[in-house]
C-alpha cells in the first residue's frame, strides 16, 4: 500500500509525505538561541515574541519568502516549540528556504512528535507506510496514526481507520477501522475522505457492515458538500436509481455535473451515457464522445468500451473499428469483463481485427469467468445497432 495525504497545512504550504532520517548535532542549540534571541518559549508555550515570530514566520510563508520564515522559526523550533518544529522539518524535506536535508526534516518530525504535535503523527505514519527515508512498517504507521487520533486529528484517525477496516498491510480489524473513521467524520473539522468512504461503506454493505441507504446518504452529503468529486458521483448513482429514496433524475445529473467538473471519470461517464441517448440530457454525440474520451483517460474502463462502441459505430466521428477493437482489447487486458466479451466477438468474426476463433473463445472464456453473460454468435456490427 502505498500512501499519498492531501495537502495539510501548520504554518508552511507544504504537502505532508516525508523523506530521510537522522539525527541533528549533538550540541544544545537551546542555549544559543535563548542568549541570542532571549526567552521565545516558556512552558512549552510562546512567549509574546515568540508569537510575533511565529506569525512573522507566516506572513513570510505565504509570500513565498520561505528563507525569511526558516529564520524566524528556527529559534521557536530550537527552543521546543512543536509546530515551529513541525515546520522546520517540512521546510527542510523540501528545501524551501534552506538546502533539502531529510535526515534532519526526519529529526524535527520527530521532534515534534514526542512533543505531541498531531501533525508529526500524522506525517511519520506516512513515512513508515510508504517505507520513505525510513524501514517500511504498517504495523508502526498504524501505531503512529492511532497516536494521532489520540489526540483528536481527524486525518490520523482516518488513515488508522481505512487501514483498520481494509485490512491494508496490517491484520483487519473491521470494528475498529469503523470506529475510527467515525471519529474522523464526526470531528469538529472532520475528514470529508473518512466521511465518503463510510458512504461508500454503508452504500454496498460491505465488510461484514449491514446496508444503509439512509446512512449512505447521509455521509455522502456530507462529503459531496465538501466536494469530494468520488461522493459526488455515488451520490448521484443513488438518485439516478432511487437508493434510499425516490429516484430523482435531476439531482443526479446535477451530482454527476459537479463530479465530472473535477474530472471524475466514472461521472463523466455516466453523463456521456446520458448525452449518447438523449436521456435527462438533450441528444449530443459530440459531447458524449468528448466526456467518453476524457473518462477513458482518468482509466474508466466502461467508458473504453462506450468509446469504443461510438468508433464502431459512426457516432459523433467517423468509423474507425480497427480503434474500436484496440479500445476493447486495452479494457480487455485490464480484465473488464464487458471488454474481453467485445473483444472476443470481434475476434470471432474478424471485425477490426485478423480472426481467430482460439482467441475469441480465451477471452470469452474470461469474460464468463467473471460472470458476464457474453454471447458471441452476432458479430459486433448487429449487436452494437
Amino acid at each position: 500500500m502505498t500512501i499519498a495525504l492531501r495537502p495539510l497545512f501548520a504554518s508552511v504550504a507544504a504537502a505532508l509525505i516525508l523523506s530521510g532520517c537522522g539525527a541533528l548535532p549533538s550540541t544544545d542549540p537551546a542555549a544559543k538561541t535563548s542568549a541570542q534571541y532571549g526567552i521565545l518559549v516558556s512552558n512549552g508555550k510562546l512567549t509574546e515574541e515568540g508569537e510575533l515570530r511565529r506569525d512573522l514566520g507566516l506572513e513570510h510563508s505565504t509570500a513565498k519568502r520561505h528563507a525569511a520564515a526558516y529564520a524566524q522559526w528556527l529559534p521557536l523550533a530550537e527552543q521546543g516549540h512543536a509546530e515551529s518544529q513541525f515546520n522546520i522539518g517540512l521546510m527542510l524535506r523540501d528545501g524551501l528556504g534552506v538546502p533539502a536535508d531529510s535526515a534532519r526534516s526526519l529529526d524535527w518530525t520527530r521532534k515534534a512528535a514526542a512533543a505531541n504535535y498531531p501533525d508529526a503523527y500524522l506525517a511519520l505514519g506516512v513515512r513508515y507506510a510508504n517505507g520513505t527515508g525510513v524501514a517500511k512498517d504498517p504495523l508502526e504507521a498504524l501505531r503512529l496514526w492511532r497516536q494521532g487520533a489520540g489526540l483528536g486529528d481527524a486525518n490520523s484517525a482516518f488513515y488508522a481507520g481505512q487501514a483498520l477496516f481494509f485490512g491494508l498491510d496490517v491484520p483487519r480489524d473491521g470494528p475498529g477501522g469503523l470506529k475510527l473513521l467515525l471519529q474522523a467524520a464526526q470531528a469538529d473539522t472532520p475528514s470529508i475522505r473518512a466521511q465518503s468512504i463510510l458512504g461508500m461503506i454503508y452504500l454496498t454493505g460491505e465488510d461484514g457492515v449491514a446496508r444503509d441507504y439512509a446512512k449512505a446518504r447521509q455521509w455522502l452529503t456530507l462529503a459531496a458538500a465538501g466536494e469530494d468529486s468520488q461522493a459526488q458521483h455515488h451520490l448521484g448513482v443513488m438518485y439516478q436509481f432511487g437508493r434510499g429514496g425516490p429516484a430523482d433524475l435531476r439531482r443526479a445529473v446535477a451530482w454527476y455535473e459537479r463530479a465530472a467538473r473535477q474530472g471524475n471519470p466514472a461521472a463523466l461517464n455516466n453523463l456521456a451515457t446520458f448525452y449518447k441517448n438523449g436521456k435527462n440530457l438533450p441528444k449530443d454525440v459530440k459531447k458524449a464522445r468528448e466526456y467518453f474520451e476524457r473518462a477513458h483517460e482518468g482509466g474508466n474502463f466502461d467508458a473504453t468500451v462506450n468509446l469504443g462502441d461510438m468508433l464502431f459505430m459512426t457516432r459523433g466521428a467517423p468509423a474507425d473499428r480497427e480503434k474500436a477493437v484496440a479500445l476493447y482489447k486495452q479494457a480487455a487486458e485490464a480484465a473488464h469483463a464487458p471488454g474481453q466479451c467485445r473483444y472476443a466477438r470481434a475476434l470471432r468474426h474478424g471485425e477490426g481485427v485478423a480472426a481467430n476463433a482460439d482467441e475469441s473463445a480465451a477471452w470469452l472464456a474470461k469474460a464468463k469467468a467473471a460472470k458476464l453473460a457474453c454471447d458471441t454468435k452476432l458479430p459486433l456490427a448487429t449487436f452494437l445497432k
